[in-house]
């Protein structure tokens, strides 16, 4: 019976990340995708990479950068941010990376509820960004109809 519920929740929660990252990638919320690939296990990679590929300095990087918990990302963003020759954002993503609490050579308890701390701060994050923005539009549409 617990096996069951187990697939039925793991399918619920892929079910639920595909749906996100598809919302995601339909507004062109490219940061939000690239960190929901990596809730998954394994991280999807290949889908995190491109969408930080697509990432303009517009895509409130300010608020997602200290929330990355996945070295491999930071390390992805250093490389985007030489190439477009963004030399602030590049700096600024490898002090993020120099900092004590990325070191994954940590005691894996320290290193996993520092995840997971940045893990929910990125998805309350994630839910007062698109929730304001929704409750604006509504409020815009109400007031101007």
């Amino acid at each position: 019976s617990s096996g069951i519920n187990a697939e039925y929740g793991e399918r619920w929660l892929d079910s639920s990340y595909y749906n996100l990252v598809k919302a995601c990638m339909n507004v062109g919320a490219h940061i939000e995708v690239s960190m929901l690939c990596c809730l998954k296990s394994p991280p999807e990679y290949g889908t995190s990479f491109q969408a930080l590929k697509r990432m303009t300095q517009y895509d409130h990087l300010h608020l997602y950068y200290p929330l990355f918990w996945d070295v491999n990302l930071l390390e992805c963003a250093i490389s985007q941010h030489h190439k477009k020759e963004e030399k602030i954002l590049r700096d600024f993503v490898i002090g993020l990376m120099q900092r004590p609490e990325n070191n994954e050579n940590n005691n894996p308890d320290l290193v996993t509820r520092t995840q997971n701390s940045k893990k929910c701060a990125f998805l309350r994050t994630m839910y007062h960004k698109f929730a304001c923005q929704r409750f604006l539009c509504f409020s815009y549409v109400c007031h101007t109809t």
